[in-house]
């Protein structure tokens, strides 16, 4: 999980009742309220089927993700306190996470294209 972290796109996801911003060049809490919304919003969609408004909040919570990043770049940072916060998952919130990264590489997919290798 931690290397397919570190190799995707920004994206904003929920482990428990805390968002984070996750992918190769962040991984931070974030505390927006109007970016969590949209994670709603785009679970909401997506869990009907609604394409078009799927879509549109995903490419909002890649941009919220790119928006949030820190400059500069400290990829090591990034991979300790990834590292620190998936070794921290419960079992429960492994399989969420992950089940929300599937969802991602196959919006992702369908919206941008392949993922970066």
């Amino acid at each position: 999980m931690l290397e397919r972290l570190l190799k995707y796109p920004g994206f904003v996801y929920r482990i428990g009742g805390t968002y984070y911003y996750l992918g190769k060049w962040i991984c931070k809490e974030c505390t927006d309220t109007e970016v969590t919304d949209c994670v709603a919003m785009y679970e909401m969609c997506r869990l009907e089927h609604e394409d078009a408004e799927a879509g549109m909040y995903f490419h909002k919570l890649r941009a919220h993700s790119d928006f949030a990043l820190d400059v500069p770049y400290n990829p090591a940072l990034i991979r300790s306190d990834m590292t620190d916060l998936v070794d921290g998952l419960s079992p429960d919130a492994f399989k969420v996470l992950d089940g929300q990264m599937q969802h991602f590489a196959e919006d992702y997919r369908k919206y941008c294209g392949e993922l970066p290798a």
